[in-house]
């Protein structure tokens, strides 16, 4: 029997593996909104557990490992690697009420009936409009500028909310110190599979 390693190398290298291969939150396209993975493990009548939000922004949950082993899940998302301690994670709600845990480097404010996330100067980055599942971009630093030089650039993009509460790289940065954490992430992911 094929592992679930060599189940996709077999699809990406287009022989014939001994089943599909199945990606259940394997990338953010093929992802699964909180609210949504709450009402499906309670459809599936599986205990109750805390739903962690990795991709703040599409407010995408990672999938527990019995319901990966449930539907038989050969890929999962890097995220998981990477959010080890309970320090890295806050409280929050979403829309329809369900508690969750969001990274602990963002910092959502309730401002009115919204949320919004700030950005260093104080800028409104990011907004969840109320009635809306996700955060909206509200911030476009290179929109009317004029620098030609982009001397301010890793700035500005840390302005934008896709680079500021995107994991990864966030919290990790794009430095050295971050792609070595990464790599480590990535290497402890795949160890078992091998």
């Amino acid at each position: 029997m094929a592992t679930p390693r060599d189940r996709v190398l077999a699809a990406i290298n287009h022989r014939e593996p001994d089943q599909v291969a199945v990606d259940f939150n394997g990338h953010r396209s093929s992802g699964i909104m909180a609210i949504a993975y709450a009402k499906l493990r309670r459809h599936l009548g599986l205990p109750e557990r805390p739903i962690y939000v990795y991709d703040f922004i599409q407010q995408l949950a990672i999938v527990d490992d019995d319901v990966l082993d449930l539907f038989g899940v050969d890929v999962i998302e890097l995220g998981r690697g990477f959010a080890k301690s309970d320090a890295d994670w806050s409280d929050w709600v979403l829309p329809d009420g369900t508690p969750c845990k969001i990274q602990s480097y963002i910092h959502p404010v309730k401002q009115g009936a919204d949320w919004v996330v700030y950005g260093d100067e104080g800028r409104v980055i990011a907004i969840q409009k109320e009635g809306c599942l996700y955060f909206e971009q509200t911030c476009f630093p290179l929109l009317d500028s004029a620098d030609e030089t982009f001397d301010n650039l890793p700035y500005q993009l840390d302005q934008v909310m896709w680079s500021r509460l995107g994991w990864p790289p966030a919290p990790l940065g794009l430095n050295a110190a971050g792609m070595t954490a990464r790599e480590a992430g990535a290497r402890a992911l795949r160890a078992p599979t091998d």
